[in-house]
């Protein structure tokens, strides 16, 4: 069973510096997760290996230091199960960070999970709502740093995030190996940092994580 040391070696192969506590924080989320969707369906993958992979290991990419980023106020727009956005926390703990879903049993669940885990409640906010209401709730130029991931293709997720973002705020995308990458993406953001690493086993998947601002 993958330990806390372990997460946090697996995670400077992609250059990412994850503290110990960070790592067991994440873990702990982890768990408290995978105990959640027993009853309800937040993750198809219901390995605790695979989901330490497909999950944890995949949101720590964005602590490459491929990418220089802004982690004050950050949202993590269609966070589902909770990542990539617990992860923003246990890699920079001054984060504060907001789990935007449209399903609200989800974001309970997220919640409970937290409590379980140990995180500062102070550090998260959850909120139902879908990412295209965002601006009509006072949330216009309001973070650093908006995260999704498998929620939509990149041209999507840039027209809604591009109106959220502060001047030197930036969006991050997960992607699929392969996956085009667009220069530029609607909301006037435009390429900055990309990596692309491997997924160890079970995943053992290929992945790109790309970043836009203006």
């Amino acid at each position: 069973m993958t330990s806390a040391i372990q997460l946090q070696g697996e995670a400077a192969a992609f250059g990412c510096k994850l503290s110990i506590e960070g790592a067991e924080l994440l873990l702990a989320y982890l768990d408290a997760m995978l105990e959640e969707n027993r009853a309800i369906n937040l993750t198809a993958v219901r390995d605790r290996e695979a989901a330490v992979m497909f999950h944890a290991l995949d949101s720590l990419a964005m602590g490459s230091e491929n990418f220089d980023l802004m982690t004050g106020n950050c949202l993590d727009i269609g966070t589902g199960n909770g990542f990539p956005g617990v992860a923003i926390a246990c890699l920079f703990p001054e984060a504060k960070v907001l789990l935007m879903d449209r399903t609200l049993k989800k974001l309970k669940a997220i919640e409970r999970a937290l409590q379980v885990a140990g995180f500062d409640s102070n550090q998260f906010e959850t909120i139902q709502m879908d990412a295209a209401e965002a601006l009509g709730h006072g949330y216009r130029s309001n973070f650093d740093l908006i995260t999704t991931r498998a929620v939509g293709p990149p041209e999507e997720m840039g027209r809604l995030a591009g109106p959220l973002l502060r001047p030197a705020g930036r969006l991050l995308c997960w992607l699929s190996d392969g996956a085009p990458v667009q220069e530029t993406l609607p909301g006037g953001l435009e390429r900055r940092s990309e990596v692309e690493y491997t997924l160890p086993a079970p995943a053992e998947r290929q992945r790109r994580l790309v970043s836009w601002g203006r």
